[in-house]
């Protein structure tokens, strides 16, 4: 295996080399002067020369990139135009509570979708798989920005069980080392913040898992009902098995296995669609910063972060196709 992972280390490089090089042209042609942005109404045409200087938008496109590559192959990514801080510790610093809330929202998903799936696969050919398919379809006709309108509408209006904003309670005591609240307050055995972080995540989570969840659940169970009808699920039966444990025994395995890629390519429209969601739930990710960084055209700040969710896209399409490869025998021994 050790041959496709270095071609697709190399072309994740050369990936990430055109994400960089398509952004930072893109970014930089678009109407509007960040600097100018910056300064006060009665700012002179000096002042702003001044500030284009120090940031190097005065030289020309080709010079700005070679300054910049080469800055980020040390790990330097700029200093953000409007925060004033490094690039890179503002990404760090939000990455994290974007991943958590990605992670919660695959979580659920793959929870719902399967169950549902299992249960659709069932019930095949009698009237509760036509109500899984009803509600699949419904579910995914509903964008994840919409799914949160409702959500806030349902338990932050009509019964306010949840925090609609925010990460976490200003109240609480945060005495953390990382930034990734929810997993460390689960390690340090916090409940109290790890209800409190979840009372948070939950309506975002869900806002974009239901989608994801019914897409799992129409292809999973397609796939079981395809594998139910093979010999070795026939013999299960005959051996005395039940539909379920014929189900999770036998065919789950084999019928997950194309869900599984569908999994990993949907995960990375997911993170993509936190941006939306975070800046609905006004949540303290990566995905609201970026908002905030293209309506001020801070341009270090949109090259760092859609570097850092190009990067993550990569990543997670090769932990797939790995995983992929290790769980068909074909592929693994071919």
């Amino acid at each position: 295996m050790l041959k496709p992972i270095l071609a697709r280390l190399i072309s994740m490089v050369l990936t990430l080399i055109g994400v960089a090089i398509v952004v930072f042209v893109l970014i930089r042609v678009a109407p509007g002067n960040p600097i100018a942005m910056m300064l006060p109404p009665g700012a002179t045409q000096a002042d702003i020369a001044q500030l284009t200087a120090m940031y190097g938008l005065d030289k020309s496109l080709f010079q700005q990139f070679v300054i910049w590559a080469g800055n980020a192959l040390q790990g330097d990514f700029g200093n953000s135009i409007t925060l004033r801080q490094p690039v890179s510790d503002l990404v760090l610093d939000r990455l994290p509570a974007t991943l958590e809330l990605s992670l919660l929202a695959l979580f659920i998903a793959v929870a719902l979708g399967g169950a549902t799936a299992i249960f659709g696969a069932r019930e095949r050919g009698r009237a509760p798989e036509a109500g899984v398919d009803l509600f699949n379809g419904v579910t995914l006709s509903i964008p994840d920005f919409l799914w949160g309108l409702l959500l806030i509408l349902l338990f932050g209006v009509l019964w306010p069980v949840l925090h609609i904003s925010g990460r976490v309670s200003p109240n609480l005591s945060l005495p953390f080392a990382t930034q990734f609240y929810l997993f460390e307050a689960i390690a340090r055995l916090r409940w109290d913040l790890v209800a409190d972080l979840l009372a948070h995540m939950l309506m975002p989570a869900l806002s974009l898992a239901l989608p994801l969840a019914a897409i799992i659940s129409q292809l999973l169970k397609q796939g079981l009902k395809e594998v139910l009808e093979l010999d070795y699920a026939v013999l299960a039966r005959v051996r005395g098995f039940t539909e379920t444990q014929v189900i999770t025994r036998e065919a789950l395995r084999n019928a997950a296995l194309p869900t599984l890629t569908l999994i990993g390519v949907q995960f990375t429209f997911l993170i993509g669609g936190t941006v939306i969601v975070e800046r609905l739930f006004a949540y303290e990710g990566l995905g609201n910063m970026a908002i905030d960084a293209v309506i001020n055209r801070d341009l270090p700040l949109i090259q760092g972060i859609v570097l850092t969710f190009a990067g993550l896209f990569i990543l997670i399409n090769l932990a797939v196709d790995l995983a992929y490869t290790l769980l068909n025998p074909r592929l693994r021994h071919g």
